[in-house]
């Protein structure tokens, strides 16, 4: 079963890379939501972890950008699957195929820097390396 989810967290990690037989560029990460709920016994706070796995320019733009404790809103195709840990007690992950992604701003370090992105990248998307790429692309001079 997979459904199509839009989720608001935090990088746990920085993307790991790698490339499939195939060919396809692949970055693979974490990311942490928070929520807060409210019940009669006060106030309840608790972290969904999501393991997510980008393919080509999504992966490649993830790893020339993102980096851990980014916040990103990412929206994709979720799956739960089943595994044992090592002391073969039955988990479940939660997995995501990302299929876009915004950056929403930066981990917050001495009160006003952000992880290493300028107040320019805290709406980066993908459209921006896309439009950016494009850019490179025209003003290139093709020799035939």
């Amino acid at each position: 079963m997979s459904a199509n989810v839009s989720i608001l967290g935090n990088l746990g990690r920085t993307p790991e890379t790698r490339i499939s037989p195939d060919g396809t560029f692949i970055a693979s990460f974490s990311i942490a939501s928070n929520s807060v709920r409210n019940t009669p016994n006060g106030t309840v706070k608790k972290t969904d972890w999501f393991r997510v796995t980008a393919l080509g320019n999504l992966a490649r733009t993830l790893a020339k950008y993102a980096k851990k404790g980014n916040k990103l809103f990412i929206q994709g195709k979720l799956t739960f699957n089943p595994w044992l840990d090592q002391a073969g007690t039955p988990q479940v992950s939660a997995d995501l195929l990302l299929q876009d992604f915004q950056f929403v701003g930066g981990k917050e370090c001495d009160g006003n820097e952000t992880n290493g992105a300028s107040n320019d990248a805290a709406e980066y998307s993908v459209e921006t390396e896309i439009a950016d790429d494009v850019q490179e692309v025209v003003g290139q001079t093709l020799d035939y």
